[in-house]
């Protein structure tokens, strides 16, 4: 968290002066699309979340499936043991390829890195953030664009479940996409070249036809326009 440069911050009523930045830090959870990955084992990666705990198969299961990341931890011949990056690498050394085959097999083998998509990262770290909120000291949720790389379904199903936990916590996201999750917000801030331009729920900025309402029309056209493309086309199959 940085340091404000104006105005006052309060946290129940008091200035963040007055909490220990340790406090606060163990009050938060982040998530951004700036996800970063460890040279550890899946598991491990979301288990971090988590640190008591990085070894509680159990807990780390469940929080990847709450991240939509189980199907990610079942894809590999070693599961959720499979390390992303090994750090295991050899300099220098020269093997005869017959009598030393055996050796550069296994070489071969440590220094293999495993390969994921956009995607599936977004979806183990995500998986790390629910791991974090099992300490039950989250209060503070700041997100920011995590779903870049998912498909509708996969962004659908996250913020759902992200805002199934939101009870006893602050939430804030950060999107420029305008989906369900907005109908829900107690407050929404529209900005602008930095500037906030509009406050209010979904349904006030709506009736006000202003910035906010321009572009939820412009986004959900694009949606509509696709469904009817979509109708014509089935149409036309169907005549066919």
């Amino acid at each position: 968290m940085y340091d404000i440069q104006q105005g006052t911050l309060l946290i129940d009523g008091l200035p963040i002066s007055e909490y220990r930045m340790a406090d606060l830090r163990r009050a938060q959870a982040t998530l951004t699309q700036d996800h970063k990955l460890y040279p550890l084992t899946l598991a491990e990666n979301i288990g971090l979340g988590y640190a008591e705990h990085v070894k509680d198969n159990q807990m780390i299961m469940e929080a990847a499936k709450d991240g939509g990341a189980a199907e990610l931890l079942e894809k590999f011949k070693d599961g959720a043991e499979t390390t992303l990056e090994p750090i295991m690498t050899a300099f220098g050394y020269q093997l005869d390829d017959d009598k030393h085959k055996a050796l550069k097999d296994v070489l071969a083998k440590l220094e293999k890195t495993t390969e994921i998509s956009g995607g599936e990262k977004q979806r183990l770290v995500a998986a790390r953030t629910f791991m974090r909120f099992k300490t039950k000291k989250i209060k503070l949720l700041c997100v920011d664009e995590p779903s870049s790389a998912l498909d509708p379904r996969g962004e659908f199903e996250l913020f759902e479940r992200l805002r199934q936990t939101g009870e006893g916590k602050t939430m804030i996201f950060v999107t420029h996409r305008f989906g369900h999750l907005t109908k829900y917000a107690d407050v929404i801030i529209c900005m602008k070249e930095g500037k906030v331009i509009e406050l209010g729920t979904h349904k006030d900025l709506m009736a006000r036809e202003g910035e906010y309402a321009s572009l939820y029309n412009v986004q959900a056209q694009a949606f509509t326009e696709a469904e009817v493309v979509s109708a014509a086309v089935s149409e036309s199959v169907v005549s066919s």
